[in-house]
């Protein structure tokens, strides 16, 4: 005895899809609009990946000199992102040791990183301009869905100075990216 036939049934793609969807009218439209979107991720994450290597070369190609402390504070901030030590001990069994080795490497490659553009904010003389601090107050505010004042508000002068920093930091990853060949 047969219960019950079930059919999946899919929408036509067409105009009328498109409208119930999106705000395009059409399918083409659509498409296009889908099409321009991948196009433009494929692009950030090909940019970012050379981002990546032009940083990591240069590390290889610099000398410093990273104290141990800073690398462990560090790597501490890294494995409390997200999670707390208790939670990530009782998940995985480990201990605080073995979680601090895992993500030391992490750390001290970020560091590094992080002192390689510094020296080119330095040496280049970047500085972080007020529409592009403006400009990543709104892009907070979006994200957090928020009033830019407010956000403005909620932030130290520390993290002001922070935020311009890490601006600069953009700037010169950017920098060094487009004088790689």
């Amino acid at each position: 005895t047969i219960k019950e036939i079930k059919v999946k049934e899919y929408p036509k793609v067409d105009d009328e899809f498109a409208q119930e969807v999106s705000e395009f009218d059409t399918l083409a439209e659509y498409k296009a609009d889908i099409k321009k979107g991948l196009v433009a991720k494929k692009k950030e994450a090909a940019a970012a990946e050379k981002e990546s290597k032009v940083i990591e070369e240069i590390v290889k190609n610099s000398e410093m000199d990273i104290p141990e402390k800073m690398v462990e504070e560090f790597a501490q901030n890294i494995a409390m992102q997200g999670i707390s030590f208790d939670q990530y001990m009782q998940f995985t069994g480990s201990t605080v040791e073995q979680l601090l080795e895992q993500v030391k490497p992490q750390a001290k490659a970020r560091i590094e990183s992080s002192l390689v553009l510094e020296e080119v904010v330095k040496a280049e003389k970047i500085e972080a301009t007020d529409e592009e601090f403006e400009k990543e107050l709104e892009d907070m505010a979006t994200r957090y869905q928020m009033e830019k004042e407010k956000v403005a508000d909620l932030l130290s002068d520390d993290d002001k100075k922070n935020l311009r920093n890490d601006i600069c930091l953009k700037k010169a990853a950017k920098f060094v990216t487009s004088k790689a060949k």
